[in-house]
């Protein structure tokens, strides 16, 4: 059935990376060079894809829903304009649905692909239906060697599995998006245990001041309709963070300054001037002694008086 669209005509400034949520949880990102942006929603058994193509620009294009590729058979969508191409912003959205599950059910592994075409050529990005396929797990930000005391997350992408690489593009996305689940060290029964200092938010696992009691292997859950997926992250061999200096402090003039130099010179220069003031004392009592000595000398004794008077 076919769809009445708007036509809508741009100079793409700028390509937008296509990321799939639900309930705003994240759950994939795909190659930022491939196309429009696909978010999707489960309400029940019901799928909803809707595709956003948000571009600056002014004039015509059409955007689309199809089967099987950007090529294959049109799917009835919903379309939605908004923002005012005069002033350069313009956003197409197009929402389809179909049933994931129970009476007519769409099968697993279908692709849909969502196209933008334009001017200049086509833009376009797929999802297909299937496993949650969380191909491994990412440390944010990525590094090779852990510390003590350090904040660790890791988050549980899902991908899509490429099957047609000449009509598809790298890594389609794989809905439903999954419900992502943690726990340390795998069991056959899932208990979601988790040590302390470690929790789950927006389906990231944060550890925060690492330690011995954080080692061992981390497992990632992804379940949706289709299945569950499992992916694993090994945290061991932890070592002691290396020692971090102090940066010199700026002033507003811009200028760095050395404050042990400072510090130095100031306990320095306050010892000079306490050996200062205390020769200064010392010289000041040594010239106090020698004046009260010459006055007493240069007083007439007793017995002289005496003297004085028995001869007159």
């Amino acid at each position: 059935m076919a769809q009445t669209t708007q036509r809508v005509r741009w100079i793409c400034l700028c390509l937008v990376f296509a990321t799939v949520q639900i309930g705003g949880v994240l759950a994939a990102v795909t190659d930022p060079d491939v196309g429009p942006l696909i978010t999707d929603s489960l309400d029940g058994n019901m799928l909803g894809l809707k595709c956003t193509a948000e571009k600056l620009s002014d004039p015509t294009a059409d955007i689309t829903w199809h089967l099987d590729g950007p090529d294959g058979d049109q799917v009835i969508f919903a379309f939605k304009i908004e923002g005012d191409a005069a002033i350069g912003t313009l956003k197409l959205t197009a929402t389809t649905s179909f049933n994931v599950s129970g009476t007519g059910a769409v099968a697993k592994d279908t692709t849909y692909a969502c196209k933008v075409a334009r001017g200049a050529g086509t833009l376009w990005q797929a999802v297909t239906t299937g496993d949650p396929t969380p191909r491994s797990l990412r440390v944010e930000p990525d590094r090779e060697q852990l510390y003590y005391g350090d904040t660790l997350i890791l988050a549980c992408p899902n991908y899509g599995t490429q099957t047609d690489p000449d009509t598809l593009p790298p890594d389609p996305l794989t809905v439903p998006s999954p419900q992502i689940d943690w726990q340390l060290n795998f069991t056959d029964t899932w208990t979601g245990s988790l040590p302390a200092g470690a929790s789950v938010e927006d389906s990231k696992l944060i550890i925060t001041n690492l330690g011995d009691s954080h080692v061992g292997s981390y497992t990632c859950r992804a379940n949706n309709t289709y299945g569950t997926r499992f992916a694993f992250y090994p945290v061991d061999n932890l070592m002691d963070a290396p020692p971090t200096t102090a940066l010199p402090t700026t002033p507003s003039s811009g200028v760095a300054v050395n404050n042990t130099g400072a510090i130095v010179g100031g306990v320095i220069g306050g010892i000079i001037a306490a050996i200062i003031l205390g020769a200064l004392a010392f010289f000041g009592y040594q010239h106090y002694n020698k004046s009260q000595t010459a006055r007493i000398s240069s007083q007439p004794s007793q017995s002289d008086e005496e003297g004085k008077l028995n001869s007159s």
